[in-house]
């Protein structure tokens, strides 16, 4: 007989009642409470504690002192069982950023003007790569006006960009250009380029190939509404 069981039959028997009244009085079965008692049960730790609620007594504690089990602790603890309230969250610890480190990347998103990291970008890693680029060839701008408008880029639109020194004709590209980031349609003339607003060819501005810099092309746009 284990100790939840035999302290369960020493309250019933000083209470004075049969394993039959027990078991009405605590809604269950008497066949239960006599399996429970001789140890052909195992009863819970919920169940235990409403039979000897009945009885008037407390749920027998359990040893967390390291002892054997004969030696009784003067002062037992009893092991609680953390309940988790609704809408309950849990925020990853360092341990848990460290394991996800080799299957989530985080992309710093830098305003497009002046290059300040303004916010993050979390993407999943498949296949080592993210978005089917490498991390590595891969940032975030936030659009910081209406300029690319017309290339249906608007302010507050995070753009996705490949990093690449290579220009090909009529794609929308990052570039530097008088010390400030922006984004331009671009078609290479001879050692030229011509910078465009919009996707109709007007509005253009022709500059020489070293006035800029080409840091990447504008491949995604993500927007909110």
């Amino acid at each position: 007989m284990n100790r939840i069981a035999e302290k369960i039959q020493q309250a019933r028997r000083k209470a004075g009642l049969s394993e039959k009244q027990l078991a009405k009085k605590c809604g269950l079965a008497a066949s239960y409470i006599m399996q429970v008692e001789t140890g052909k049960k195992i009863i819970n730790e919920a169940t235990a504690d409403k039979i000897l609620g009945v009885l008037g007594e407390e749920i027998v504690f359990i040893n967390v002192t390291g002892k054997k089990e004969e030696e009784e602790p003067q002062r037992p603890a009893r092991v609680s069982r953390p309940v988790k309230p609704a809408g309950f969250t849990v925020e990853p610890n360092e341990q848990w950023a460290n394991a996800l480190a080799g299957v989530i990347e985080k992309f710093p998103i830098h305003e497009c003007r002046n290059n300040k990291v303004v916010g993050y970008k979390e993407l999943p890693i498949l296949g080592k790569k993210v978005e089917g680029y490498h991390p590595e060839k891969i940032l975030f701008v936030k659009a910081s006006n209406q300029e690319a408008e017309a290339l249906r880029i608007k302010k507050g639109d995070i753009v996705m960009v490949l990093k690449t020194k290579e220009i090909q004709n009529n794609n929308i590209y990052l570039i530097e250009i008088d010390k400030q980031r922006v984004i331009r349609k671009i078609r290479k003339e001879n050692n030229q380029a011509r910078l465009f607003k919009n996707q109709i060819d007007t509005s253009s501005e022709l500059v020489a190939m070293a006035e800029i810099k080409v840091i990447g092309r504008c491949i995604k746009v993500e927007f909110s509404l």
